[in-house]
């Protein structure tokens, strides 16, 4: 028959290794990294790899409106001439969006370009 101190020290041995290798493997929870035995405090740590983050891709947009020789102008993706020129000016609308046209505004659905256009020439 098994020992029950035998069994009781090897379960413990097992947990022991388990809860080693996962503290290892797993990210430090902003805690202080235990320093190792025999390694002086005053030596600095080499910093943890991690994983690169991936960033979501952005979506795919439609058009862009912005300013073209002082006009609202809607132009398709990579393009360098406006697919469409309003003719309304925008320095008769309000500075935010003079700003906003100037840096260019990116338009996912025709709702939303069908909205915008709206909004700057009502």
């Amino acid at each position: 028959m098994f020992d029950k101190r035998l069994l009781v020290t090897g379960v413990s041995l097992v947990l022991v290794v388990t809860a080693s290798a996962m503290a290892a493997i797993l990210p430090n929870r902003g805690e202080e990294a235990a320093i190792p035995v025999g390694e002086p405090i005053t030596q600095e740590r080499p910093a943890r790899r991690t994983m690169p983050r991936q960033e979501d891709p952005e979506p795919e947009y439609l058009y862009t409106i912005r300013e073209h020789e002082g006009r609202i102008a809607v132009f398709s993706p990579n393009a360098t001439e406006p697919a469409m020129v309003l003719e309304t000016l925008i320095r008769h609308l309000p500075a935010y969006d003079q700003m906003e046209l100037r840096e260019g505004i990116k338009v996912y659905t025709i709702q939303e370009l069908e909205a915008r256009l709206e909004d700057y020439t009502s």
